[in-house]
């Protein structure tokens, strides 16, 4: 036991203690001396108050009794001043709970396993229960709405993911978890860890300023062509290798793209105030860890939450497509209306049945084509 546990102890069976004597004392010792019950003792209060010897009501006297059997009992099957009877601790009683919940919670999810996330992304039971899962465990860094956090934690409604955006790797995410892994100075500047007053040299400020020109060339963003040009050199032997040749970025390295316009610790995309971020992100990069959910939700909740992550995702595309079903067919214009009549040649298909060119036959050529012989346009005669 511990110094904390043997003072509970010990100031739990005081107070036991203290119950059983306050209770002998008030039905044992007669305050009013010889005085009988319902009669005045013989000593008065502030000159004129009196008081008459009423012991404690018998069922009042019980409830004393009661509580000190309690507490008895109690000290004898829970922790107290030894283990117990039972054997009980707030760790087993948890584990306990915990596997009640996740035998109810394994019911409940089996009738979404023999669905594919895509699928799941789809049932709105399915959406309404990852909506709650994620709201418990993920929002307080992704936001409510999936959002993120500028400068903090990324957006989920979108489709463009550091980790890949498939279901596999939505799941694997959620699942084993995430650490970004740029190093400081990237392969660009060698940085001296034990040195706090090292600055990059004035080789090393142009190196950072070309490159960061150059990746602001990538997303399209207003930058130095000539620092840009210089700085393509450098991204190809220092960057390339995890961003990619053309800023695309790479899902399995956990490296993001830079070909377009969305930051995750950038807070102003002004052109020189993101110039000085990347310069920054490079010398000191900051590397974001997400926490593996393994143990926590376990494998048929990840499945759900990553299809409700899924569709934030996918819910333009969705919305882009079902436009895209509805919109009217083109009419087609009647054959009789783009054609010019003629009269046909014996033996060949009405004009009207199958369209003709509207050039006039070529001298020389004698009938007009049939349909079933002729081009859809006539060529030039040579």
């Amino acid at each position: 036991m511990t110094t904390v546990s043997i003072f509970i102890a010990a100031v739990t069976i005081l107070h036991i203690l203290g119950y059983i004597a306050l209770v002998y004392w008030t039905t044992h010792i007669k305050a009013g001396g010889d005085a009988k019950e319902g009669e005045i003792i013989d000593h008065t209060w502030d000159g004129d108050l009196k008081e008459m010897n009423n012991p404690m009501p018998g069922w009042w006297l019980s409830l004393f009794y009661l509580m000190i059997a309690f507490a008895i009992l109690y000290l004898v099957l829970y922790p107290g001043v030894f283990k117990g009877v039972k054997n009980w601790t707030q760790i087993s009683q948890y584990q306990q709970e915990s596997r009640s919940i996740d035998a109810q919670s394994a019911d409940y999810f089996r009738h979404y396993a023999g669905k594919s996330t895509e699928e799941l992304a789809k049932d709105p039971e399915a959406l309404a229960t990852g909506r709650r899962i994620f709201a418990q465990n993920c929002a307080v860094c992704h936001a409510g709405d999936a959002g993120g956090v500028a400068g903090s934690y990324p957006n989920l409604t979108d489709n463009d993911w550091i980790w890949g955006g498939t279901p596999e790797a939505i799941i694997n995410t959620i699942t084993n978890g995430h650490a970004g892994a740029m190093p400081p100075g990237g392969a660009l500047v060698a940085i001296d860890p034990n040195n706090p007053a090292w600055a990059p040299s004035s080789e090393d400020q142009s190196k950072l300023d070309e490159v960061a020109n150059y990746v602001l060339a990538l997303g399209g963003y207003t930058h130095d062509s000539a620092a840009a040009e210089k700085g393509k050199a450098l991204y190809g032997t220092s960057c390339v290798a995890c961003h990619g040749g053309q800023g695309e970025g790479n899902p399995i390295l956990g490296a993001p793209k830079l070909a377009d316009q969305i930051w995750l610790y950038a807070e102003d995309d002004e052109p020189a105030a993101l110039k000085t971020f990347i310069e920054q992100q490079i010398l000191h990069p900051r590397n974001n860890v997400m926490p593996a959910w393994k143990d926590t939700l376990g494998d048929a909740k990840i499945k759900v939450v990553a299809a409700y992550v899924y569709s934030l995702s996918h819910e333009a595309d969705e919305a882009e497509t079902a436009a895209e079903n509805k919109a009217p067919a083109t009419e087609a214009t009647p054959a009789a209306e783009s054609t010019t009549e003629s009269a046909p040649a014996t033996g060949t298909t009405p004009a009207t049945e199958t369209p003709a060119t509207t050039e006039p036959a070529t001298a020389g050529t004698g009938a007009q084509p049939t349909a079933e012989t002729a081009p859809t346009a006539a060529p030039p005669a040579n």
